[in-house]
Formats: structure tokens, C-alpha cells, sequence
């Protein structure tokens, strides 16, 4: 018996040795296993809290509470409450209401601010995870806090560049750009106050254009800095400043510093080397501008700066058009501009009013329907469309304009269009028309007094002179032969005189019309310079009136000049046609050719011919054809419909 209760306790002894060694190797884990918590807690940068929930107080916080809240643990463990103090007034409210709804529940997942004592912001991700006991009761919540704020600055600054592009992209006025800059530029983490200055590019000089956060009497001493200032030579230079109070240098401290700011970040607004403006932000909370902040600020710099040279450009090009419409609505002219399709895209000018029409009246329309009362001008845009350059004297109403047609390619197009531009030239063309009918008539009074005076008195003297040669002849004189020479003297210069007559005064054209008076001066051309001149007249032609025919008469005799005297032509024909539209007159030889006689010998010949082509509402052309050169005149036709050709 004594033997059995020997080994009893023998047993029971190693029983209790072994749970003994069990327990302190127990006792030795939790020990490593509380080492390496502590560890883990106090050197990671999160936040590790935990609380019991039964009592509510903080059993354990990590070290990171005082590198983000600003606070020592210590004094969170005397007021457990001084955690929510220090959570941004906006978002207390919330994570209140969150800690005792949530955190039992394991649905606490919260991001929020905290101010520090030194008024600096941190964000916070905090999240809670309640432990349970063996029957399901919450007796302890364990959480993280996370520091966020790198992430969050990240995101604002993402999301900042975002809002700054939408808001540029929409606006192209300087003054409401800089608004909208700050409004954005006042979102960021830890910018309390900002300003925008814009840089005159003639003076040099920085002017305040939009600031945000800073006292009246404070922007009256910071709204203008001359071109000397300091602020002004650092913006010129481009240079970057990020700068803490105690940094401030001297020159800008009587300013910035006095108004209590903790950190100044100054960056110029440069686009393409120019330095456009100055963008200065700051903090009355933070030490410093932090460095992923500065980042980010130039970047928005960046962007700034090239929506400023955008909307400087839209600005000045808004400017130089305003500067050019005031120039096209002072100047005595109308600028008329086509698309391809003929459609008016633009219509301004002074002389509009001398067209019976308002500025951007016809916008949109075709110029078809516009100037369907004025054929010249319908026919002008239609020749205008095929990219010819050229001027037309068009008549509306009792003014007559002068309009200058030249052809445009518009960015993009395949086709022309074309720009018109009309001078009102209703007293000149009156006092040009007047001098030219004075020349005319001033002709026709010399060819009439040539006809009847010079004629008469050579015939009165060749009727003396044959009279004498017969009695001289009768006498069987010696002289006789010398006054038959008289008598033939006198006799060609009775010819030349009734020709310059007829050149001067074409009775012909008066009497019968243009048809019969160019068939007569064919006629004169042939005789007297043994050149074939043929003339071809459609009769219908004939009928125009005594104006037009005048000038035509005039164009075709000034071309057969040309032709005989330069061309070295030995055929020259002369047509008169009548189309739809058009009297058509046509001077052609078969001499030299436009570029080696017209253009050489171009003189105030041409530049009548084309005067008078242009003042029937007509245009002159000069080229060559195989060889020789082709004058022609088209003038609108006001005659019956035509008739067959005859020659």
C-alpha cells in the first residue's frame, strides 16, 4: 500500500513538473510574442489603438498617435476623449457618430482630418475590429490608424489639375481665369490665402489680378509691384521659391512676413521662356510648402501658364480683329468675302451704305439670291468663282462702285473662294466719265473743224493751184511741172486730212453706228497701211447705245493702232458678236505676240481702254493667240436677242 501511494505521488509530482515547464514556456512566448508586438507598434507609422469596450478607455496606443496627432500617449490615456478633439470640426461630428454606431459592429472604415496643435492637417484612415469572448460579447475593439495625408494630397492635386483644366478649357477671359485658378488652388491641403499676378508686357510690371484669403489692407500693399520690385525681378528670372517664415527674405518680409504667414510658395507662370505672371500660395498653419505639394503646385504652374498664353493669344487676336473691323467700318470701302459655294461668309465696310445695304445683312446667303437685281454683279461673283482676279465698276442705284475680286483658299477647303472689295467711287467716276466725254467731244469738234475748215481751204487751194498749173501748161512754161507737184501735194494732204477727220470724228458712228463706222475704219487701216484689216459685225450688235458704241469704237481703234504700229502684223480682224449676256468685241492680228508689244509698249492706250471697258460695267482682256495678240471687250448687252453674223 505504501509503495502504490509512493508512486501516486511520484506521478502526480512529474505531472506537476511537466505543467510547470508547459507554463513557463508559455510564459516565455507570450513574453516574445508581447516583445514583438511592442516592437512592431512602436515602429511602424500607423496609429495601433485598443480600447475596452465595457468601460470605454484606452487600454493601449502606439507611438505613431503623437507623430500624427501631435499629442503624447500618455496624455490620451488620462482623456481618452482628446483622440476625437483633434479631428477636424467638419469631420468630428461624423466619426462620432460612426465610433459608437460602427466600431462594435465591425464596420468602421473611416477617413478623416486631423488639425495638430500646430495647426497642420493630417488625414487619417482609420479602421476598428471588435474581439469577442467565448459567448459572443464584445469586450475589446482593436483598430489602425493609418496616416494618409501623402494620399490624399495626391488625390487633391489629381483632382485639382482636373478641375483647373475643365474650368481653363471654358473660359477666354484673363481676369475670370485667375478666379478660377485660386478657387481651385484654395482646395489644396494646407493653402489658407493666394494671389495671381499678370505680368504687363509693356512696363514690365506685375499687377494683382485675383486673390483669395487675405485682408483689404494687406492686397492694397501687395496689388502692384513696379518692374524694380523684388517680386517682380524673381518672376522675370523664373525663378521658384518655397520659403518658411523664418525664411522670408528682407525685401519681401515688411510685406508677406507682417501679415503672419508660416510658409510662402512663389512660382511664375512661364510659357515658352515668356513669364506671363507670378502665382503666389500660402499658409498661415504649416511650417512649409511639403514637398509633394510643391509638385504638384508647379505643375498647375505649368498648366496655368499655357492657358493664360491661350487666352493672351484669343485676347490679342480678339483685339486685332476689333482693331480691323473698326478700320473696314471707318475706310470708304465694303469687304465682301465667299466660300466656294458663293455664300457671303462676311460683309462690312463703310460703302455698304452706297449698296443699299447693312453690315452682315446678307451673312449665310447665296450671292446668287442677293444680287439677283444686279446682273454685273451676279456675273462678277460667277467669274470670281473660277479664281479670277480682276475689277469691275458695278453701278447700284446712282452710285457706282469700283470692286476688286481676288480669289482665297480658306484652311482645309479644296476649293476657292473669293474676297470682294468695293470703293465708292460715284464722284470720280462722274468726274472721269466727264473729262473722257470732253476728250471725245473735244475730238470731234478738231476732226470737224479739220473737215470743214483745213478741207476746204486745201480744196479752195488745190482748185487755185490746178488752175494755175493749166495755165502754166497752156503757156508751155517751165513751172508747170512744179505746179503739177503742188497739185499733187495738196491733193494727199486733202486725203490725210479727211482721214485724221474721220479718225477724229467717225460720222459713221453717228449717223449709222458702231457696225458700219468699224467696218469703216477696217477700210482706212487696209488703205492706208496695205495691212488686211477685215471686219465682221452681228447686226443686233449695232444697236447698243451712242455711249457704249463710242467706247467701243474707241477700244477697237486704240487695238488697231497698237497692232500696226507694234506688232509688225500683216492681218488683223476686228469682230463684233452679241451673246446672251455681252457685246463682245475682239481685235485680233497675227504679229508678235501680247508680251513683246503690248506689255512693252503699254502706255495710257491700255489703261483708257481699260477705263472705258470698265466704265460701261465691262473688263478688258490682253493675251495672245497662236502668236499674236487678242484684245477683247465684254460689256453687259442691252439689246434684242442675236442675229446672224454678216461680213
Amino acid at each position: 500500500m505504501t509503495r502504490n501511494l509512493e508512486q501516486s505521488v511520484h506521478e502526480r509530482t512529474g505531472r506537476l513538473q511537466s505543467e510547470v515547464s508547459q507554463h513557463r514556456q508559455t510564459t516565455e512566448l507570450l513574453s516574445e510574442a508581447i516583445e514583438l508586438f511592442r516592437q512592431v507598434t512602436e515602429n511602424i507609422t500607423d496609429v495601433f489603438w485598443v480600447t475596452d469596450a465595457t468601460k470605454s478607455r484606452m487600454e493601449y496606443i502606439s507611438p505613431g498617435f503623437e507623430r500624427v496627432w501631435g499629442k503624447s500617449c500618455q496624455e490620451l490615456y488620462v482623456s481618452p476623449i482628446l483622440w476625437l478633439e483633434g479631428i477636424h470640426p467638419e469631420d468630428r461630428q461624423r466619426v462620432a457618430r460612426a465610433m459608437f454606431g460602427k466600431q462594435p459592429s465591425g464596420d468602421y472604415d473611416e477617413e478623416y482630418r486631423v488639425v495638430r496643435p500646430d495647426k497642420a492637417i493630417r488625414w487619417v484612415h482609420d479602421r476598428a475590429f471588435p474581439v469577442k469572448d467565448a459567448n459572443g460579447a464584445v469586450y475589446r475593439i482593436v483598430g489602425i490608424a493609418e496616416d494618409v495625408t501623402e494620399r490624399k494630397r495626391a488625390e487633391q492635386l489629381l483632382q485639382a489639375e482636373r478641375d483647373l483644366g475643365t474650368a481653363l478649357s471654358s473660359t477666354s477671359d484673363l481676369n475670370i481665369a485667375a478666379e478660377r485658378v485660386l478657387d481651385t488652388a484654395m482646395q489644396l491641403e494646407s493653402i489658407d490665402c493666394s494671389g495671381i499676378y499678370l505680368m504687363n508686357d509693356r512696363t514690365g510690371e506685375l499687377h494683382l489680378a485675383a486673390h483669395r484669403g487675405l485682408a483689404g489692407t494687406f492686397v492694397e500693399r501687395i496689388a502692384h509691384y513696379k518692374a524694380d520690385a523684388t517680386e517682380t525681378r524673381l518672376a522675370r528670372a523664373g525663378r521658384i521659391m518655397y520659403v518658411r517664415h523664418e525664411q522670408i527674405p528682407r525685401s519681401l518680409e515688411a510685406l508677406w512676413g507682417s501679415h503672419g504667414l508660416r510658409a510662402l510658395a512663389m512660382v511664375p507662370l512661364k510659357h515658352k521662356g515668356a513669364v506671363l505672371g507670378l502665382i503666389n500660395l500660402a499658409s498661415f498653419g504649416e511650417n512649409e510648402i511639403p514637398p509633394q505639394l510643391r509638385v504638384g503646385i508647379e505643375l498647375i504652374a505649368s498648366q496655368v501658364a499655357t492657358a493664360f498664353a491661350r487666352i493672351g493669344a484669343e485676347e490679342s487676336l480678339r483685339r486685332s480683329e476689333a482693331h480691323l473691323r473698326k478700320i473696314i467700318q471707318s475706310a470708304p470701302i465694303a469687304l465682301l468675302a465667299f466660300d466656294s459655294g458663293g455664300v457671303i461668309t462676311f460683309e462690312d465696310g463703310q460703302a455698304l451704305g452706297a449698296m443699299g445695304v447693312k453690315p452682315a445683312e446678307h451673312l449665310g446667303r447665296s450671292a446668287a439670291d442677293v444680287y439677283t437685281d444686279f446682273p454685273l454683279m451676279a456675273e462678277n461673283v460667277r467669274r470670281a468663282l473660277t479664281a479670277e482676279e480682276f475689277s469691275s465698276i458695278v453701278q447700284f442705284g446712282d452710285n457706282v462702285l469700283e470692286c476688286r475680286f481676288a480669289p482665297v483658299r480658306y484652311e482645309g477647303a479644296t476649293t476657292h473662294g473669293f474676297i470682294a472689295v468695293a470703293t465708292n467711287i460715284t464722284e470720280r467716276f462722274r468726274l472721269e466719265r466727264q473729262i473722257l466725254e470732253i476728250s471725245d467731244r473735244e475730238q470731234a469738234r478738231i476732226g470737224q473743224d479739220i473737215h470743214d475748215g483745213l478741207c476746204q481751204q486745201l480744196v479752195g487751194a488745190a482748185f487755185v493751184a490746178n488752175s494755175l498749173q493749166q495755165t502754166l501748161a497752156s503757156q508751155e512754161r517751165a513751172e508747170a511741172s512744179h505746179a503739177r507737184k503742188i497739185c499733187a501735194l495738196l491733193d494727199d494732204a486733202m486725203t490725210e486730212s479727211r482721214r485724221v477727220a474721220r479718225g477724229l470724228y467717225p460720222v459713221r458712228l453717228k449717223t449709222e453706228g458702231l457696225g458700219p463706222a468699224l467696218v469703216e475704219l477696217s477700210r482706212i487701216v487696209t488703205e492706208r497701211f496695205g495691212i488686211q484689216c477685215l471686219c465682221e459685225t452681228n447686226p443686233a450688235a449695232m444697236k447698243c447705245d451712242t455711249t457704249t458704241a463710242t467706247h467701243l469704237y474707241r477700244i477697237a481703234q486704240e487695238a488697231v493702232n497698237n497692232a500696226v504700229k507694234h506688232s509688225g502684223a500683216r492681218s488683223i480682224s476686228i469682230r463684233l458678236t452679241l451673246s446672251v449676256e455681252s457685246i463682245n468685241l475682239e481685235v485680233k492680228d497675227n504679229g508678235k505676240g501680247f508680251e513683246d508689244t503690248a506689255e512693252r509698249h503699254a502706255g495710257m492706250g491700255l489703261y483708257i481702254m481699260d477705263y472705258r471697258a470698265r466704265s460701261l460695267g465691262g473688263d478688258l482682256r490682253i493675251g495672245s493667240d497662236s502668236g499674236g495678240t487678242v484684245v477683247s471687250c465684254h460689256v453687259p448687252q442691252k439689246c434684242d436677242e442675236p442675229e446672224s453674223s454678216t461680213r
